[in-house]
């Protein structure tokens, strides 16, 4: 699937719904401004001082307003990358009568499940039924025209709830389950959140079918994304699998590597209007999208699992003293450095220079560096390289 051009068709819609009439046209000077004070109100709000986080922002309009024109295809992207990753592990019922279920937790205007909607009617001519949850009915009802006009064939219903009251009975059973940067806004403030966090969502995979697909998004700062990568390894210590990104279901070794490392996934990109033009405004970066993610699967579903030889790139490469080239690669359960001189003819050939965060990479015959305690890998005249890019 074409993320870009599937995001593109939802951008007439979302310029519509914001203005509240059939204008789809650029945004002018004043709306642009507008929008871009919004923006960076909301942004200080969830990713800076974060007092708006678990606050009820949605029902703001100028927030809410904020959130669909930037911050919607951003996370529509973010998931799209990370659905992508699931492709060879989603499951459907094989009857093309039968439908897929997705239940989309802490939705707001439903950027999350609109994504995977777009990739399952790229592969799929089932029907497709979406169940909505979340605090605010202004982001709901936003998310029911959205798929009115874009997605009509797909049934869409919405439960209104505090999450942090748990989530109403439910009688459907679903094959997928996403929740796109909602998890960090519940007992943010707690001593016990990992706790809680962990505990919330083993209640809701109780909704989740024996062959369905859990996948939680949350932004790349590094509280909420060690948070994450706490609660994913409770949910590993519960029985759970993983899926996607990391080759094993092994604690992650990022935690113990220090307090400020953490582990996230990168999307290069040429944002789309409005997107671009709101980020000059604001004075944002925005030429690529960063996420920490994880799809997980429950303990009696059997993932395809790599083998042992391959690695993910997990960081930029980085430029040492000694004038060599470094990249963090991580098997699974520890975290590796594989280094090249930098230029060097052999490095580059084998695409070396060009890797990027989440590439899987075997690497053959290489040069043995460091010590027992702390192993690192080189790049010789006789080491391959064998890289399969993360799915876009």
């Amino acid at each position: 699937m074409n993320v870009e051009k599937s995001l593109t068709k939802h951008i007439p819609t979302l310029l519509s719904l914001w203005r509240g009439n059939k204008n789809t046209s650029p945004l002018n000077s004043r709306e642009l401004s507008s929008v871009s004070q919004a923006l960076l109100s909301l942004q200080r709000g969830l990713t800076g001082n974060r007092k708006l986080a678990g606050s009820g922002y949605m029902d703001n309009k100028d927030h809410l307003g904020a959130y669909l024109l930037y911050y919607w295809p951003v996370s529509y992207m973010q998931i799209s990358y990370a659905i992508n990753s699931c492709t060879p592990f989603l499951q459907y019922p094989e009857s093309s009568d039968s439908t897929v279920t997705i239940l989309d937790i802490g939705s707001g205007p439903a950027p999350a499940s609109m994504a995977i909607c777009d990739l399952l009617s790229s592969i799929t001519t089932n029907q497709i039924e979406v169940t909505l949850v979340d605090s605010s009915t202004k982001a709901m009802e936003l998310a029911k025209r959205i798929y009115g006009d874009d997605n009509p064939n797909v049934k869409v219903r919405t439960i209104k709830t505090d999450l942090q009251q748990g989530l109403p009975p439910v009688s459907t059973k679903f094959d997928i389950i996403v929740m796109s940067h909602s998890i960090n806004e519940l007992w943010k403030d707690k001593a016990d959140k990992i706790e809680r966090r962990s505990g919330f969502i083993n209640h809701i995979a109780e909704n989740l079918k024996s062959t369905g697909l859990l996948l939680i998004s949350e932004p790349a700062l590094l509280e909420t994304s060690r948070s994450l990568i706490q609660v994913r390894d409770e949910l590993i210590k519960n029985g759970f699998s993983i899926l996607s990104p990391c080759l094993k279901s092994h604690p992650c070794p990022v935690l113990s590597s220090g307090p400020n490392h953490t582990c996230h996934a990168e999307i290069q990109w040429n944002p789309c209007e409005p997107v671009a033009s709101i980020a000059r405004s604001a004075k944002l970066d925005r030429e690529s999208v960063k996420m920490t993610f994880f799809a997980f699967c429950k303990a009696d579903s059997v993932p395809i699992q790599p083998d042992n030889a391959s690695y993910r790139v997990v960081s930029d490469g980085m430029l040492n003293k000694s004038g060599r080239i470094r990249y963090l690669l991580c098997d699974g359960e520890k975290r590796i450095p594989l280094s090249a001189k930098n230029g060097d003819s052999n490095a580059r050939q084998n695409g070396f220079f060009n890797l990027q965060r989440y590439d899987t990479i075997k690497v053959q015959s290489p040069e043995i560096r460091g010590d027992s305690n702390n192993p690192a890998l080189g790049i010789s005249d006789n080491t391959k390289l064998v890289l399969i890019p993360f799915s876009k």
